[in-house]
Parts: structure tokens; sequence; C-alpha cells
């Protein structure tokens, strides 16, 4: 399914009027001491002003859509310590006097950049969507824009994805994988390479919120993005508006855990999909019996 028609069936669904706070096991609220640490200690990242411009790169795109840098910490239990820099954009909405607040999103991953996702969603989000909220993107740490990570990856290795047979070869990702996480290591080491989880991307979310100038933040995520903002509302209940988790990842099962449980589902599903195509041979020309349909798929 297409990102665009995902994003329509979403809002037929009713997303102005949707709240789907996500309650993770062992989520509490923010004490008053943490609120007290939060607001002090990270101060001069919540009173940011961004300088907005259009942005780099976009002639063809409406001037509405701008972007401007944001500075995070690397380590937010030590904010007085090292910084990245964070892309964000906006297009604002074209009906102020009917605006409600703003509207951040993030598509799927983890490690997919989010910068041009107003423009996106700017084409497929009813009128009423789009009147009321000015639509937020940012490429996550360590991503992109944002202060990426250079692992030095070759071509094979950039193109490495899980969507492959379920069968015993697969393993053979296992070595890859491993040596991807060894070059990583040895670029960054422990100056980086720790802080780049989702736990901080929701809490530079949060900085987002407040270099807006916003009380709360409405969100929209998929895939990746419904457990980005399932961390999101576990961390800052008091600042989550309206939240949208499509496609949503079992936050208890996030990580290894949850490609296990695609492939649960995705391997019954192709078996019956390879017996449709094999049944309509002379139509599709990929095999006249499902093993010859799923060579010729692979």
């Amino acid at each position: 399914m297409t990102r665009t028609t995902r994003v329509v069936g979403l809002a037929s669904a009713g997303m102005l009027a949707a709240l789907c706070i996500a309650d993770a096991q062992g989520a509490t609220a923010p004490t008053a001491r943490t609120a007290e640490d939060h607001s002090s200690r990270l101060a001069r990242y919540y009173d940011q002003r961004p300088a907005w411009r259009r942005c780099e790169n976009s002639s063809d795109t409406p001037a509405s859509y701008q972007c401007a840098t944001i500075s995070v910490p690397v380590d937010y239990a030590h904010p007085e310590g090292r910084t990245l820099r964070l892309r964000i954009s906006r297009s604002r909405t074209s009906a102020p006097a009917k605006r409600h607040g703003v509207l951040l999103s993030n598509p799927d991953g983890p490690g997919n950049p989010a910068l041009g996702l107003p423009l996106q969603l700017k084409d497929a989000l009813p009128k009423g969507v789009l009147q009321r909220y000015d639509l937020i993107g940012f490429d996550p740490r360590g991503l992109a824009t944002s202060s990426p990570l250079r692992c030095g990856l070759t071509q094979d290795e950039v193109a490495l994805n899980s969507s492959q047979p379920y069968r015993a070869a697969t393993f053979a990702h296992t070595a890859l994988a491993r040596d991807i996480a060894a070059k990583c290591t040895a670029r960054s080491g422990s100056q980086l390479l720790p802080y780049i989880n989702t736990r901080n991307t929701a809490r530079d979310m949060d900085v987002i919120r407040g270099v807006l100038g916003e009380k709360e933040l409405s969100y929209v995520g998929w895939s990746y993005g419904s457990y980005l903002g399932a961390v999101y509302t576990q961390l800052f209940p008091r600042h989550s508006d309206r939240i949208v988790l499509d496609s949503a990842v079992d936050p208890n099962r996030f990580g290894r855990a949850t490609t296990l449980a695609m492939a649960a589902g995705a391997e019954p599903a192709f078996e019956d999909w390879s017996r449709l195509i094999a049944r309509r041979d002379l139509t599709y020309h990929l095999g006249n019996s499902p093993a010859k349909v799923r060579a010729a798929f692979w």
C-alpha cells in the first residue's frame, strides 16, 4: 500500500477526532521534580527561535514550505554537553483562523528521513485537516540532514533489507548485520552511537514542540513511526494532543520480535498469494504452480 493511500485511509477514519494514547507497560506520568529539571536544565533548547527559510533544493515547492535548524543535546542526561543539529520543516495552514495546532509525523523505519513529509501529506490529507494544522517534518537524529551517522558502508550494506524468504539461508544476514554494527561502532564509538535511539528522538520531538511555542503536539506515525509516537506519549502524556498510530508496532515486541511477528503473518499471506497467481497463469505468466510462482517472485 502506498503512503498516500494510507494517509487518505487514515483521514477517512476521522483523524480530526482521533485520540489514541498508547499506554506502554510501566509508563508513569512525569513527577514534579522531573518537570522542574526539564524546564531549568533544558530551557536553552526549548527557548530557541528557529530562522525559517525556504528549504534547500525546493524551487519547485510552495513558498510556505520552510526549513530551519535547531540544536538538541546529544545526551539528555547531560544537556550542558555536546549538541546535535536537527533539521525541521513546516508547511503552514492556509486558514490561520481555523488553526488548531501543529501536526508532526514520521513515516516508518527506523532509519527513514522525514523532512519532506509535510509536502507528501499536503497532497493527501483532506482540506479540513490542512486548514487546522501546520504540518511539521523532521529528519530524526543521526539521519540525512540531522547530524547523520557516517559508518562507511558499502552499497551492498546500504541495500540490506529484511524482506527475504523465510528460510535458513536468511541467517547469513546475521553476520552482515554484525559487520555493519562494528563499522558504525568503530566510526562513532561511545561518542554518538549510543544516543541515536527512539527515546532520544521522542525527546527531540518535544523540543520541537517547545520551539514552535505549542503546549501540545499532535502526531501521526506509521509502522516504526507508531512506536515512536507511543514512546512520545509515554514520556510526555501531558503534551500529547491528537495522536494517530497507524500500522502499529507492538511497543512490547519492538526490535527483533517485530520482524518475527511480521514474518509469521507475511509467510502465510505469501503462500495464499502464490496459489492465487498460479491459478491465473494465463494472466500473470509467473508459473502454473505455487512453487513456480514463488521462485519467479524471488
